[in-house]
């Protein structure tokens, strides 16, 4: 009866190891794209460029500094914010669709 009981515990420990090893490989790897995304964008960054915020303010980058950027929003307002803040640099293609649904 212990024998069973024991090779039961063996077989759920091992089940929840392999689980947990490739819950954090998953993990890591999405880490690791997210990171590579990030460092892209700032280097990359430059004025001129529109650009979006985690919360969905688009912006045309004005200066871009170490630490901070100038974003001029849509009402002509002029933003100091992180660099860290922006999380995306809108593509023209994005752009171009914005112009086409503003218009109508």
């Amino acid at each position: 009866m212990w024998e069973s009981i024991l090779a039961a515990s063996i077989v759920m420990l091992a089940f929840v190891l392999v689980t947990l090893a490739i819950w954090y490989a998953l993990a890591i790897r999405g880490l690791r794209r997210q990171r590579e995304h990030f460092a892209r964008l700032h280097a990359e960054l430059a004025p001129g460029q529109v650009v979006t915020f985690g919360n969905g303010i688009y912006g045309t980058t004005v200066a871009v500094y170490e630490d901070t950027a100038d974003i001029q929003v849509k009402s002509g307002a002029v933003l100091t914010v992180s660099r860290y803040a922006i999380s995306a640099i809108v593509r023209k293609e994005k752009q171009h669709a914005q112009h086409l649904a503003d218009a109508h």
